[in-house]
């Protein structure tokens, strides 16, 4: 913790990958953004790099497909999410899309046979992330409550390793 009475300004990483992110304009303590390239995650924290780690996923779709064709890379990306203190995972939709899926996904109704995932096997994934790898895994709804979600989130840490908890 710095010898700060008020938490610095401070700017939002966003990965140059992330597809279809957030946005973060100055506000409050927020500078606003930078894109720059992240090892783990798609949002951190400028300075703050190696304390907090936010993974976005967008739509239940996505969240499939990192668990089922590219669960190599994806498992990969938890793994190098341990050394981080603070780490997320913002789902951009309701518990009761993954229980159901892939019912009232975006997937053609001709494809859904072929599907050899479901969502109680990716409720049991992101169950272990929690359990055994300490990752918060939290259903936010849609995009806007991520977005909040995130941007407190962020300034939590920021607060967290400047000034202290906020009494």
């Amino acid at each position: 913790m710095g010898n700060y009475t008020k938490a610095p300004d401070f700017y939002v990483i966003k990965d140059t990958r992330e597809q279809e992110g957030y946005y973060f304009s100055a506000y409050g303590s927020c500078l606003g953004m930078v894109e720059q390239k992240l090892d783990t995650g798609d949002y951190a924290i400028q300075g703050l790099e190696d304390k907090c780690c936010i993974e976005r996923k967008g739509c239940i779709e996505e969240l499939a497909i990192n668990l089922g064709k590219t669960k190599h890379a994806f498992l990969n990306e938890i793994e190098r999410m341990k050394s981080f203190p603070h780490k997320f995972i913002i789902l951009e939709f309701e518990l009761s899309d993954l229980v159901n899926f892939p019912e009232n996904s975006r997937i053609p109704e001709k494809n859904k046979a072929k599907l050899k995932i479901t969502g109680k096997y990716m409720l049991k994934c992101l169950m272990e992330f929690q359990l055994y790898d300490d990752v918060h895994v939290l259903f936010c709804g849609n995009k806007r409550n991520g977005f909040l979600t995130v941007s407190s989130i962020l300034k939590r840490i920021n607060e967290m390793y400047t000034v202290g908890r906020k009494k």
